[in-house]
């Protein structure tokens, strides 16, 4: 049931004392029904109570069920039942003799013709409100959606993220590397920095290229400096906000699909730069001579699929995304235009 707030006590209140009002003003101008006592009162009474009888308990019993039909049948026949049995029964109490041409006046149809119309005035402003309840009911629905899967992608890129990283760690280890102590610590930093920094949709694009550079040494570290790297930020505007980790997980699958597999001078080339309208982010990576994922879909890994989608949530219409492979490379485009 729904909760019933003070300001529409008071608003129905004042609406039906108003009404009660303007009925009883008109009735002793033009002088209807003067047989019972108080009939304007009793009328308005009996109004009232059909109002909320039919709005709240016939509408939700019958019509919101499915049954239209019943629901009107019913109304009516309730309008058409109680006026005249309470005018009854008020004469009866008034010992006022009841006779049939005392009842069924022209008043008796000028109230039933006046009980409709508030039924229908009610009742259209019911369907209106429920119109509106069920339209922010689904708009809520789907924003939950969104951040339920927003949410998911947001782990499965952390586990992703992880994973490939305490492989790094791991063969840093595995060499018995004087570097594995600044390898975890930097893998410290970049978890904390996943953990804390990302929870928002957006945040500035200076930490994303901190991140990068975080991951860039780490991989250093790793291959013993055994790749080309060239990462070039130009013209990074203080003001460019961009959705966590986007940028990251395509450096990630460049170092997973192409560098960790190219055996003879392996190499990655990223641009990035910004203005406070736009994003434009290229990365292009070599691929290994007898790669098994040749086809235009080979280097897609879970990354990028998780990428696509985020976009598509996030970046509705407002991104463009490039992708091409040939025999030695493969590149990635990504312009983000404003969207926070």
């Amino acid at each position: 049931m729904k909760k019933i707030r003070l300001y529409q006590i008071v608003l129905h209140f004042l609406v039906w004392l108003l009404y009660t009002l303007i009925f009883y003003a008109a009735s002793t101008k033009y002088n209807v029904n003067t047989v019972i006592p108080y009939s304007t009162f009793i009328t308005t009474a009996v109004q009232i109570g059909l109002v909320y009888f039919i709005r709240y308990f016939m509408f939700s019993k019958y019509y919101l069920n499915g049954k239209p039909l019943i629901f009107s049948i019913l109304a009516i026949s309730s309008i058409l039942y109680f006026i005249p049995v309470v005018w009854m029964i008020a004469m009866i109490i008034s010992k006022i003799n009841v006779t049939f041409s005392a009842l069924f006046t022209i008043h008796l149809l000028l109230v039933y013709i006046v009980t409709m119309v508030l039924v229908f005035i009610s009742i259209s402003i019911t369907l209106l409100l429920e119109k509106e309840r069920g339209k922010n009911e689904r708009a809520k629905f789907e924003r939950e959606k969104k951040e339920m899967e927003l949410f998911a992608l947001k782990t499965q890129i952390d586990s992703h993220f992880l994973f490939n990283t305490l492989n790094n760690i791991y063969g840093l280890a595995l060499k018995k590397s004087d570097q594995t102590p600044r390898g975890i610590l930097l893998l410290s930093e970049i978890l904390s920095f996943v953990i804390y920094e990302t929870k928002n949709d957006y945040y500035p694009l200076r930490k994303e290229i901190q991140l990068i550079n975080n991951y860039i040494e780490l991989e250093k570290m790793r291959y013993s400096g055994s790749f080309s790297i060239d990462f070039q930020a130009n013209d990074i505007s203080e003001d460019s906000y961009i959705t966590p980790l986007i940028l990251f997980t395509f450096l990630e699958n460049s170092f997973k699909h192409g560098i960790s597999k190219t055996m003879h001078n392996p190499w990655v080339k990223i641009r990035l730069k910004s203005s406070v309208s736009e994003v434009f982010f290229e990365i292009e990576n070599s691929l290994p001579e007898n790669s098994e994922n040749r086809g235009p879909n080979g280097n897609k890994g879970i990354g990028l699929e998780n990428i696509r989608r985020r976009l598509a949530l996030l970046y509705p219409q407002m991104h463009r995304l490039v992708t091409r492979r040939d025999e030695k490379s493969f590149y990635v485009g990504l312009t983000l235009y404003k969207n926070y």
